[in-house]
């Protein structure tokens, strides 16, 4: 898949600029507070449908307009022609998406046309974070990859919202009413963590490979999908078809003590992936150069996972990550993604100043403009 050109109108501090890319290496470079990650968060909206910076979309839009526009050109591996993606997001109303001209539904017809993977300083804490951190990894790699799931995680979310209302509430004495919101928690819970199951089993061999690559096999690390109301098996589909009675049963035998806490204390919500470095919990044991090599790891893998499942990769954001590691992680990272389009951000051009830096095309983003390469500037 490859990103032809992004269009941005009255974004964030871009009043008006179309960007386009190479199929090989991207480099958005300049001095901080740019506009290089405006650029980078306006692609990377069409692959989730929001900000990756948790921005909502009345703060995207130019200070002093009305609204935002973006249009977003791709191009599939099997496909003959080029696919647009529209956004308008106005400063109050509905944002209006678009795909081809023809008006779209909402978000969830959208994920899924145009895939990417992001890779920013927050993902070096996938493995030393919290929880919430490597949930919300797994679920936007899956969401993009099968519409079904994200339609599994939506109501999931709805119903364990209304439920907790409920809790905090303390106004439900009828056991009948929570047995509903166990039997419809319990039932998409199961598919949700079966599906958290077979990705993490796909995910964990890529992460296998790629870090043996990178520490000369040296090391070994195991990931597991780990939830504590599901059973721990091996089989996803077991835990689909077990899982459900173990949620049903975890939900509606601990009502008076989620009373007293105020949520729901069993579910996908609370799961986590168990990471392993040498049989060593690596949150607690590995180094901080190791754990930033495994989150590299997954972030890689997540692309490898994107090519399996959906025929081709995706493109890969690089939101000034590279300044994080150091030069033997920059290194494997951009010779680990060979023959994949990369779009990036840096305030340091000088890290792709390498022999091959005529596959590379450098674009610097001053005050909201992207300024042309000096060879493509002498060619008009």
């Amino acid at each position: 898949m490859i990103c032809s050109s992004i269009s941005l109108c009255n974004y964030r501090n871009i009043s008006l600029e179309t960007v386009s890319f190479s199929e090989g290496v991207n480099v958005l470079f300049g001095d901080n507070a740019q506009g290089k990650s405006n650029i980078l968060e306006g692609i990377y909206f069409f692959a989730r449908g929001r900000s990756f910076r948790g921005a909502r979309e009345r703060e995207m839009i130019r200070f002093g307009e009305k609204q935002a526009q973006l249009s977003l050109t791709f191009q599939k591996e099997d496909a003959q022609y080029p696919v647009t993606l529209e956004a308008d997001l106005p400063h109050t109303g509905k944002k209006v998406l678009r795909r081809g001209g023809a008006r779209l539904s909402g978000v969830r017809e959208m994920i899924g046309s145009f895939r990417a993977v992001l890779f920013c300083p927050l993902h070096l804490s996938l493995v030393g974070g919290g929880p919430a951190l490597r949930r919300s990894f797994l679920d936007i790699a899956l969401s993009q990859l099968y519409p079904a799931y994200l339609d599994s995680l939506s109501r999931y979310n709805r119903i364990l919202a209304q439920r907790n209302a409920l809790i905090k509430s303390g106004s439900v004495t009828d056991a009948a009413v929570w047995e509903v919101y166990a039997r419809q928690l319990s039932q998409l819970g199961a598919d949700i963590a079966a599906r958290r199951c077979a990705y993490m089993q796909g995910l964990e061999r890529h992460v296998a490979d790629i870090f043996a690559g990178m520490t000369v096999g040296r090391e070994t690390p195991c990931l597991v999908y780990q939830s504590g109301a599901l059973p721990e098996a091996a089989d996803p589909e077991e835990v689909r078809s077990a899982g459900e009675k173990r949620l049903f049963d975890a939900l509606t035998g601990s009502i008076e003590r989620e009373i007293r806490y105020g949520a729901t204390l069993y579910g996908v919500h609370k799961d986590d992936i168990s990471i392993r470095l040498n049989d060593r919990e690596a949150r607690s044991y590995a180094s901080q150069g190791q754990q930033r090599s495994l989150a590299l790891a997954m972030k890689l893998a997540e692309g490898e996972m994107a090519k399996t499942v959906g025929g081709e990769y995706p493109v890969f954001l690089l939101d000034d990550v590279l300044s994080e590691l150091d030069g033997q992680r920059r290194e494997f990272i951009l010779r680990s993604l060979t023959g994949r389009q990369i779009i990036v951000t840096s305030c340091e051009p000088a890290y792709f100043h390498t022999g091959a830096a005529d596959a590379v095309r450098m674009l610097h983003v001053q005050d909201g403009k992207v300024l042309l390469p000096e060879n493509e500037r002498t060619q008009m």
